[in-house]
């Protein structure tokens, strides 16, 4: 079962639709940018902007969990131990995980509609100073202390700069070169998803109405 279960449930029926298509793709057209455009396509039935975002917010907390379960020994990816935030302790750390060395780090994700919108330095620097201020996460000990899993082309290079080797950016062109038709990783996703709301015995087809 997802950690991120309460997201799941929330929004119940684009998780159910949306997972279950990308696995009867079977490779065809089984993308992130196609993944991004079904999210939009859910959001924009939605009258308050702000139920918008947070929507396709959740929804990318969500593959977000299935892409660090799917990848654990990847070197590109390097987390494990994914474990979402909950949302009342949320002041810019989404959730915390292992990197490559055993150690305790952040995990900020971030949804951006236009790739070229990169993740900057202030928001990262608010990330850093709830891990480290409020849970009392050991970011200065070593690289790869704050992980980076956003639908942007990149940061921006005053976040690299200042940031340096603690930030391990996992962008839209990682995430495409990992999940792109790759028929293993929505067979996974869509397991993943099934077993979070329903009994193994049952499957998650819902009709769109």
């Amino acid at each position: 079962m997802l950690k991120t279960a309460g997201h799941v449930k929330k929004h119940y029926k684009p998780c159910c639709i949306i997972f279950e298509d990308f696995m009867k793709r079977n490779g065809v057209n089984a993308t992130f940018d196609a993944f991004l455009v079904e999210i939009d396509k859910w959001a924009v039935k939605i009258t308050d902007p702000e139920q918008q975002d947070m929507l396709r917010g959740d929804m990318l907390e969500i593959l977000a969990e299935i892409f660090f379960g799917a990848f654990p020994n990847d070197p590109a990816v390097g987390l494990t131990d994914y474990t979402p935030v909950p949302l009342p302790q949320d002041y810019g750390v989404d959730g915390t995980g292992k990197n490559a060395a055993g150690t305790d780090c952040a995990v900020q994700i971030k949804y951006r509609g236009n790739p070229t919108n990169l993740v900057t330095y202030p928001e990262i620097a608010r990330t850093f100073t709830s891990a480290v201020l409020q849970m009392n996460l050991p970011l200065y000990n070593g690289q790869d202390s704050i992980f980076i899993f956003t639908s942007a082309y990149d940061v921006t290079v005053a976040c690299k700069t200042v940031m340096g080797n603690k930030i391990h950016v996992l962008s839209r062109g990682i995430i495409q070169n990992k999940i792109d038709n790759n028929i293993n990783f929505w067979n996974h996703a869509y397991k993943e998803i099934s077993s979070t709301l329903l009994p193994v015995t049952q499957t998650i087809t819902v009709k769109v109405t």
